[in-house]
């Protein structure tokens, strides 16, 4: 099994839009959002990952070549991801543990990772996709984990 975490070009921003549609659909049991007038629910801050902040960076996961997910990281003290999604066929394989500790050993330093209220399923996963100790903190508006995560090889080659 081969994965992928590649920066995402302007080129295939179409492709990452859909998949934040796909994201958008399996969210909105936890955030409640309808489908807008178009049919989708869109993606406001899309376009600020290729033309506006250069703290915003995309990717996509491709697993053998084939598109599995995107990946959306706010870079800064601490980083966040905008977003994370890999698509259900590929879940609960440890891809997106392998995706997350590739992502953890690009931006190293302070984490944050943040999880909507009653998101048991991404609570479970980020307790075991953090490769390090960490502090957590579950109130009302979710469930958080700040970490400190240094620069080093994932311990997958991509291969």
């Amino acid at each position: 099994m081969s994965i992928d975490v590649s920066p995402a070009t302007e080129d295939e921003k179409p492709v990452v839009r859909r998949l934040m549609e796909l994201n958008s659909h399996d969210f909105s049991e936890f955030d409640g959002r309808d489908l807008g007038p178009t049919g989708e629910y869109g993606y406001r801050y899309l376009d600020h990952y290729w033309i506006e902040d250069e703290n915003r960076h995309p990717f996509i996961v491709r697993l053998d070549g084939t598109i599995a997910g995107c990946v959306l990281v706010r870079a800064g003290s601490p980083h966040r991801f905008g977003e994370f999604f890999i698509v259900r066929k590929h879940r609960r394989n440890g891809v997106g543990t392998k995706v997350a500790r590739a992502i953890f050993s690009r931006f190293p330093g302070e984490w944050l990772v943040e999880e909507s209220p009653g998101n048991d399923a991404a609570v479970a996963f980020w307790r075991r996709a953090i490769p390090v100790d960490f502090h957590e903190v579950a109130s009302s508006s979710g469930t958080s984990q700040r970490f400190v995560s240094s620069a080093h090889r994932p311990e997958w080659t991509g291969e």
